[in-house]
């Protein structure tokens, strides 16, 4: 299968995703946060304590910046062909999914993203990863070339969160 359809349907996914923690996050904190933060270790409590205020509106700042820095890069990625660069977008974003299945079987509970993570996130990975491991596209230089560039997406990431936090 052509890069550009899985270009395609990160996009759509990783927009779909969004759309679900964003829609869901305020909520989740006011509602089920207070019940079940007794059951998160104490300094992953403090971390979230942090954001147990945030509103949709904050959290969609936050999404929409990160996402203008993605959709930038793999702009980028496309038109260099370095798509090493899509492939860190990818790994960065397949270590946060695996998150949501495990925070919700750990709180016994939804968790914004598991939706998304379940039924439409790790079908596309599976695929994705086989595909793409069936390609030129995946050598040893194009993981460690996506590795180092899932490294530089992080301060972007925490830029993001900088930024929707002082949203008001």
């Amino acid at each position: 299968m052509d890069i550009h359809i899985w270009i395609l349907s990160f996009l759509i996914i990783f927009m779909l995703h969004n759309l679900e923690e964003i829609i869901t996050v305020e909520k989740w904190f006011q509602n089920t946060y207070p019940r079940v933060r007794y059951h998160i270790p104490s300094s992953i409590q403090k971390e979230l304590n942090r954001y147990k205020s945030i509103t949709s509106v904050q959290f969609a700042v936050v999404v929409l910046v990160f996402s203008v820095f993605v959709c930038t890069l793999i702009v980028i990625a496309i038109i260099t062909q370095h798509y090493y660069m899509f492939l860190g977008i990818n790994l960065l974003f397949a270590l946060n999914i695996f998150t949501h299945p495990l925070q919700a079987l750990y709180l016994r509970g939804y968790t914004p993203g598991v939706l998304t993570s379940l039924l439409l996130i790790i079908p596309y990975y599976s695929l994705f990863f086989y595909r793409f491991h069936n390609t030129d596209l995946l050598t040893l230089d194009s993981i460690f070339y996506a590795i180092a560039f899932m490294v530089f997406l992080i301060p972007l990431f925490l830029v993001s969160h900088k930024i929707g936090e002082k949203w008001n």
